[in-house]
């Protein structure tokens, strides 16, 4: 048994060192693939790997870059570990500049680029970030004047959740919140984070009854099926809130 076994061992070994090296291309589909089952913790971890790899093989791949701040996103929202966070985004921000300056004008870089700062501020303390302000708007807009509907209109809802989010005297708004959530809800109706917001903004304006039924829009959708993941996370969230709103 143990000689059958070394004999394997060796064969795949032999076979792995005669694979081809592999591309930053091909890394960032298998990456891609791996990304599309990001329920499985362990498998969003591995596609994490695999734009990392990428990113080591090609320093300035722009796809490479973006892609790693994608998933870290995902992977640093999912984590319970406030310092995980922290260094994640923290990470994912310096990786964001890098795209912004290879490719000013491309969306993603600006996209993930606020996004990545927003989180890195939230997770940090509002009331502790809010010199951070002026830069997530910045980039937000600058992606908006690109792409509006990148990531689902993701860059309105950023917007919307931060003028939700900062206090009004320095420079919060629940009406701002309102017009850039509505914003991304004509863009993309299935997002399901925006809906999640929206209802909280509606909620703050006294607007009870607009906020009971986007949260029953929320429970009630079928999701985007490149949303899966974050739709019934956000359906978790939204069913809680919705209980709390019609107590």
């Amino acid at each position: 048994m143990i000689k059958k076994t070394f004999m394997v061992l060796m064969t795949l070994a032999l076979l792995g060192t005669q694979a081809p090296a592999q591309t930053p291309e091909d890394l960032i589909a298998e990456g891609d693939a791996l990304y599309s089952q990001r329920q499985d913790p362990l498998l969003a971890v591995q596609a994490l790997a695999k734009f990392q790899e990428a990113l080591r093989l090609a320093p300035d791949h722009f796809e490479a870059l973006w892609k790693n701040a994608k998933i870290m996103y995902y992977v640093g929202d999912n984590s319970t570990d406030k310092k995980e966070k922290l260094k994640i985004f923290k990470q994912a921000m310096d990786i964001c500049k890098k795209a912004v300056a290879l490719r000013p004008n491309d969306v993603a870089g600006h996209y993930w680029l606020g996004v990545h700062t927003g989180m890195y501020g939230e997770t940090r303390g509002v009331l502790k970030s809010l010199f951070l302000k002026g830069d997530i708007i910045s980039e937000m807009n600058k992606a908006i004047a690109i792409d509006g509907r990148f990531e689902n209109g993701g860059a309105y809802c950023v917007l919307g959740r931060l003028y939700f989010k900062v206090p009004g005297l320095f420079g919060g708004s629940n009406k701002k919140s309102r017009l850039n959530l509505e914003k991304c809800r004509q863009i993309a109706p299935k997002n399901s984070v925006n809906l999640l917001f929206l209802a909280e903004t509606y909620w703050a304006l006294d607007e009870e009854k607009l906020a009971v039924q986007t949260l029953q829009e929320l429970l009630s959708m079928e999701p985007d099926p490149q949303l899966i993941p974050e739709t019934e996370k956000d359906k978790v969230e939204g069913q809680k809130l919705l209980k709390k709103y019609t107590k």
